[in-house]
């Protein structure tokens, strides 16, 4: 039998792993692979969680469009992206171009990666093209600012998904490059390495 007084600690332990057995279960689906969308190239498609994380975005605080930035440990998908990117460093706009057709625009961002990058980068590639479609959330911003983009540098997240004609898409999100910035994503990536097996 159970005395009262050492109920209240059983049930908070009790509850306290179930907790930990649903969020276990629930990091046992994050960190379960996904199927690659090419068995070729063993890229994965850019879709549903990925299309959050990699959202082709320039945070509006990276171009001094907010006044008040948000601590990057708040973003929900920082850590992820700094531990699943191919490419993680600072990078700089060197060429904007724009293609119109008829009223619709996108913009091509070229940009050069920084060194010493911030992670150890999966591809050897340091020159990338940026796509800014008119569906990106990046849009508003590039239409905005336009070429004044050139010559800006970010934190960048770049990483490839299979593209529909067999040749790897590219995906990013831009982060302002500010020291703090820079911390949270040498932390999340220690931490992504500690956790590797």
């Amino acid at each position: 039998m159970i005395c009262t007084a050492g109920a209240a600690p059983l049930r908070l332990a009790l509850a306290a792993l179930a907790a930990l057995g649903l969020a276990g279960g629930c990091l046992a689906e994050l960190e379960r692979p996904a199927t690659p969308a090419d068995p070729q190239s063993g890229l994965l498609a850019w879709e549903g969680h990925l299309r959050e994380v990699f959202d082709d975005n320039i945070e509006p605080a990276a171009v001094g469009f907010s006044l008040e930035g948000s601590s990057p440990r708040s973003d929900p998908f920082l850590r992820e992206r700094a531990q699943t990117a191919d490419v993680v460093a600072r990078v700089r706009v060197n060429t904007v171009t724009v293609d119109s057709i008829g009223e619709q625009s996108s913009y091509h961002l070229g940009i050069q990666v920084g060194y010493p990058p911030l992670a150890t980068p999966r591809v050897p590639d340091r020159a990338f093209e940026l796509h800014i479609r008119p569906t990106s959330r990046a849009f508003g911003i590039a239409k905005a600012i336009d070429a004044r983009l050139r010559g800006l540098i970010f934190i960048a997240f770049i990483r490839r998904f299979a593209g529909e004609a067999g040749e790897p898409d590219i995906h990013w999100h831009l982060s302002p490059d500010t020291a703090e910035v820079a911390a949270a994503v040498k932390e999340a990536v220690a931490l992504g390495e500690l956790a590797a097996p």
